[in-house]
């Protein structure tokens, strides 16, 4: 990763975690034993992020992005073919 992609990335993630800060706390008071790394997944999430993209940002391989995914649907008490598209957008109203 180049210079100008890791300060595009950092600007990235600041904005990301502005914006997202709402968001969090909502999740957070609804599903009060999420951690800080689910909580970073659901904002990526919302801003619809690719698995690839979120793996990259989250320095960790696109099938513990898989994981990490399933694992949060649990958490969230979601069915499988449920899309995480409606669940975090329901948090927001």
């Amino acid at each position: 990763m180049t210079i100008l992609e890791q300060r595009i990335l950092d600007h990235l993630l600041n904005e990301l975690q502005a914006s997202g800060f709402r968001f969090q706390e909502q999740l957070r008071s609804k599903y009060p034993r999420l951690t800080a790394h689910d909580l970073r997944l659901c904002t990526y999430l919302k801003a619809n992020l690719s698995t690839k993209e979120i793996a990259t940002l989250m320095n960790i391989s696109p099938d513990s992005t898989k994981k990490a995914k399933h694992r949060l649907r649990k958490k969230l008490n979601m069915k499988p073919w449920q899309s995480f598209d409606f669940c975090l957008r329901e948090q927001t109203s």
